[in-house]
């Protein structure tokens, strides 16, 4: 056991062992966030109709109609069932009916309903109808009726109960509907954040088609490829085999990160893009400034500015790491300045480095930047010329920008599952995405709240490594370990400080970019305590154990799987924070 999580020497770089054990880990997580993703099996055939248009539907023979279940496409309108009896059910087409199996109530005894769109255009991707005892009817386009067929041509698809394996819930119904409409050059319903995370979520659908599987399986991989870029930051900044372990498993064992890279919502990529730019800008950090070719030495300068480039296109957030590589960036020259100011000639070429770096950093954190954020919005220009007067692109672009700055500076809506920035670190707050009661016995439900386990021991490891960093250092502590906690000191501070300074309503799921570098600084500090002989190298695997288990116990409630209510009243009821994951807030 010791062997597999130990290596010889204390390298920054990945060996054989770290590498065998960090596939191993993803590979294992890969399994987990695909398990129950998404169904593949969803319609795609559209029946689309404006006001007036209708169709008639034949059940082949008189029944007592008790539910009718629609899933639908995009459109906003209103439509109405008509039985030959003279009942009716009304239907509203918005938003938060897209793409979702929904259910109505029904009270017809009939043969033939019609159904008539009222008011703007409804479109609907399949239709069907249930009698009091569940049983589903068949139906089929009545003789005489042209129109329709894209109703009631795909009768496998309709689930045996609608559930978020079938269809959007929560933020979905902005991201992943935008998606689609990037790729079938339509008008673009969210536009609240830059484009690339929806181009991104697009890449599946494009792949699986627009079914739940296709827009969620983008962001999961982007989960599970966070697992070997974490481990391999860590052991950037530990050099220790079972502290890199520890940071990646405690981040796959998470049950925010579980949650939020389930859902297609941009969220993960913002999150994937920061580690990257820290990965990088920690790479660069860690090479000798004086010594290394000024080629070696722009290989991760330039990833870092490409990365920093691709998280600014997928989420404004990326600002603020943006600040925090800068901070990095610079007191790692003044640092090197510092070195040689006594040298002349050392001086001077301080200096030639200098320059060279500022002009390659103009090139890599502000052109190329800026022309990755440029050509997000691709789809939008598309859009726009298909229309007679559309916007050219540069001033649509900044039109995009305005609209968006006001969107999130004027926003003065509120939410039962708000939270403020001090609450996070301690997930006093979750946001309850999804929760449905499967009869009197089962309930389903998908919360985003950290773990406990891992999220507590996390802030206050923090908190104790920010003491000891800024008022209790000694000559003990390496230039390593020095190095190693302000780059996690800053990350902590870019990522979260800004939020204090936001007016407008926010969420725990805002810490979520933060949260993985508050785990490295608890990690680090236990590094710190370990190797001074404070505590006992069992420690971590304690912490480790608590988080495993409370993972466990807690999936069926961060995956949506179906479960007993009495367990659901054992987790609710019994766990610490388990209250959270059923929307008690």
């Amino acid at each position: 056991m010791q062997e597999i999580f130990s290596s010889k020497e204390r390298s920054t770089r990945l060996d054989r062992g770290d590498k065998r054990l960090m596939w191993a880990l993803t590979l294992i997580y890969m399994v987990f966030t695909l398990l129950n993703l998404g169904t593949l099996s969803f319609p795609t055939s559209v029946w689309t109709a404006q006001s007036g248009a209708a169709v008639r539907i034949d059940l082949g023979a008189e029944y007592d109609v008790a539910e009718i279940w629609t899933n639908g496409n995009i459109a906003e309108g209103s439509a109405v069932f008509t039985g030959d009896d003279g009942s009716t059910a009304e239907y509203t087409q918005k938003y938060a009916t897209m793409f979702t199996w929904r259910t109505q109530t029904a009270a017809m005894h009939t043969r033939y309903i019609t159904l008539q769109c009222t008011a703007g255009k409804v479109s609907l991707n399949e239709i069907a109808f249930f009698d009091a005892a569940g049983n589903r009817l068949p139906a089929v386009i009545a003789a005489g009726t042209t129109e329709g067929a894209a109703l009631l041509d795909e009768p496998d698809t309709v689930p045996d109960e609608p559930s978020y394996l079938n269809g959007m819930y929560f933020d979905e119904i902005y991201h992943a509907r935008t998606s689609y409409e990037f790729l079938h050059t339509m008008s673009v319903y969210e536009w609240t954040h830059p484009p690339l995370g929806k181009i991104l979520i697009m890449l599946g659908v494009v792949l699986f088609g627009m079914k739940p599987f296709g827009w969620r399986v983008v962001p999961a991989l982007f989960g599970a490829a966070m697992l070997p870029v974490f481990f391999t930051l860590a052991k950037r900044l530990f050099r220790r085999r079972d502290l890199a372990f520890l940071a990646a498993a405690l981040l796959a064992l998470d049950t925010m990160h579980f949650t939020q890279t389930r859902i297609a919502t941009v969220d993960v990529f913002i999150l994937f893009f920061i580690l990257l730019m820290v990965l990088f800008m920690t790479d660069y950090i860690q090479m000798d400034y004086m010594k290394e070719p000024l080629k070696k030495l722009f290989l991760p300068l330039g990833a870092c500015g490409v990365s920093f480039g691709l998280g600014v296109a997928s989420k404004w957030t990326g600002l603020y790491a943006g600040a925090g590589l800068a901070a990095m960036f610079f007191a790692h020259m003044i640092r090197a300045g510092i070195s040689c100011r006594k040298d002349t000639a050392a001086r001077r070429e301080f200096w030639r480095r200098t320059w060279a770096t500022v002009g390659f950093c103009c090139v890599f954190f502000l052109a190329i930047p800026a022309l990755i954020y440029y050509l997000s919005y691709i789809p939008f220009f598309r859009y726009e010329a298909t229309k007679p007067n559309g916007v050219g692109s540069i001033a649509l672009v900044l039109q995009q920008q305005e609209s968006m700055y006001h969107y999130h500076h004027d926003l003065t809506a509120t939410h039962t599952c708000q939270s403020a920035w001090y609450e996070w670190p301690f997930t006093s707050r979750s946001v309850w995405f999804y929760f449905r009661s499967l009869g009197e016995n089962r309930v389903s439900s998908i919360s985003s709240t950290g773990s406990p386990a891992v999220w507590w021991v996390s802030a206050i490891g923090a908190i104790l490594l920010a003491v000891e960093a800024l008022f209790r250092r000694t000559k003990k502590e390496s230039a390593h370990w020095k190095q190693a906690g302000y780059i996690l000191l800053i990350a902590i501070a870019a990522n979260y400080l800004p939020w204090t300074l936001v007016p407008r309503c926010t969420f725990q799921y805002h810490f979520f970019t933060t949260f993985p570098f508050v785990v490295l600084a608890a990690i680090l500090f236990l590094q710190h305590m370990e190797e001074r002989g404070e505590v006992s190298g069992r420690v971590k695997w304690i912490w480790l154990s608590v988080a495993a288990a409370y993972f466990v116990l807690m999936y069926p409630a961060a995956s949506g799987l179906p479960m007993p209510r009495l367990y659901a009243q054992f987790l609710e009821y019994v766990l610490p924070c388990g209250q959270l994951f059923f929307g008690a807030v």
